[in-house]
């Protein structure tokens, strides 16, 4: 999961700028609801919610995340990491 959180951590800007639409984007963190569970992309680290009580973290090298949503997570990371950021660059 580290893996995986490393890279869209990487592509943070990259990131903001293709969700921008789809997700509420501040200067240092990147907020999706995929409703109960909520993602908050930040610079350091990715913080999972379902609701409004928090069930961890996942970053470069750290990973505490809940059994309750420890597999939709990994989906989500999946997900975001599997992007072609270079395909979506935004043209000048």
């Amino acid at each position: 999961m580290e893996k995986l959180a490393a890279k869209v951590l990487e592509n943070f800007e990259f990131l903001k700028k293709m969700l921008r639409e789809r997700g509420e984007c501040r200067e240092n963190e990147i907020t999706i609801y995929d409703d109960p569970l909520t993602i908050v992309v930040r610079r350091g680290r990715i913080d999972f919610y379902v609701g409004e009580e928090f069930h961890g973290s996942v970053g470069k090298n750290f990973c505490t995340l809940s059994e309750v949503v420890i597999e939709e997570a990994r989906l989500w990371l999946e997900g975001l990491a599997g992007m072609k950021f270079k395909r979506y660059a935004v043209r000048k």
